[in-house]
């Protein structure tokens, strides 16, 4: 079967040997692609390399190389052309700060019949490491921070996982700045709240589903000056026309406004993602 790729002969750029016949421009835009890429990103502790297709290994594939001697990792492989699969590789290094090259696949040859990565236990038995964080990533960091070996041929599975918790740490996204909300709980439930001026942020109107005609109440969040936030539910004064306007009887609340509660009942309090809310009932409106 042709493959497309010359067994005599490999075409070469920048010490870079191509076995797929690619043209003069082609070969200049990868190699300005990965410049461009690379521009940013450092070496210190090793490199992503993409090893180039053979006629007797017709895909490229990517592998990470670390500078403290240990083997080089097989990580998935990406296509059959050296244009995909350079794309490929960028889409999954975006957010790693690690240099990538082009590497000859002879430098990996002696790392491909390797078995020490082989599970030979649990539910992904007799697949390699590569394989299993491929479809389930959480079950090789697993490995690396979780599991306990009892036989010391099992010490190279676990070095192998934890290798792969620091490719998970430097493929994945930068994580999110923890969010800090000054918001507390406000009173006791039950407790009667005295007179106070809140600030609408946010409103949802919602069906009334327990009545057969259009009865739109507002789910309201609101917050004081020091933060704190609220809940309350306006219940619907009148019968809408239609499930998406308020009746013309009810008062609309809209964010930004400025309310005054001249009273009100605390029902309870709950937190999401970090937020302290307080839930309030019977109000009194000023």
């Amino acid at each position: 079967m042709h493959t497309g790729i010359n067994p005599q002969k490999g075409d070469t750029k920048n010490n870079i040997r191509f076995y797929e016949p690619l043209p003069e421009t082609e070969k200049e835009r990868i190699t300005e692609t990965l410049a461009h890429f690379n521009a940013m990103r450092k070496d210190t502790t090793g490199q992503y390399a993409i090893s180039i297709a053979t006629p007797y290994r017709r895909y490229y594939a990517l592998w990470r190389i670390f500078k403290d001697g240990k083997a080089p990792l097989f990580i998935r492989t990406l296509a059959d052309t050296a244009v995909v699969a350079l794309g490929k590789a960028m889409e999954m290094l975006k957010h790693c700060t690690v240099s990538l090259e082009w590497k000859d696949n002879e430098f990996f040859t002696p790392y491909y019949e390797q078995t020490y990565d082989t599970l030979s236990f649990g539910k992904y038995q007799g697949k390699r490491i590569a394989e299993v964080y491929y479809i389930d990533p959480g079950y090789v960091l697993w490995l690396a921070n979780k599991f306990e070996p009892e036989k010391k041929k099992l010490l190279k599975i676990k070095a192998t996982a934890c290798s792969f918790a620091v490719i998970h740490a430097e493929l994945s996204p930068p994580r999110r700045a923890t969010y800090y909300s000054p918001s507390q709980f406000v009173g006791t439930k039950g407790e009667k709240l005295p007179r106070m001026t809140l600030k609408v942020l946010y409103v949802k109107q919602q069906v009334d589903t327990y009545k057969p005609d259009f009865y739109i109440d507002q789910r309201v969040i609101a917050a004081d000056r020091l933060g704190n936030r609220f809940t309350f539910t306006e219940k619907a004064a009148g019968r809408s026309q239609t499930p998406k306007a308020l009746s013309c009887f009810s008062r609309a609340f809209l964010p930004g406004m400025e309310i005054t509660l001249e009273s009100a009942k605390v029902m309870g309090h709950y937190e999401s993602r970090g937020v302290k809310y307080t839930r309030l009932g019977y109000l009194k409106l000023g």
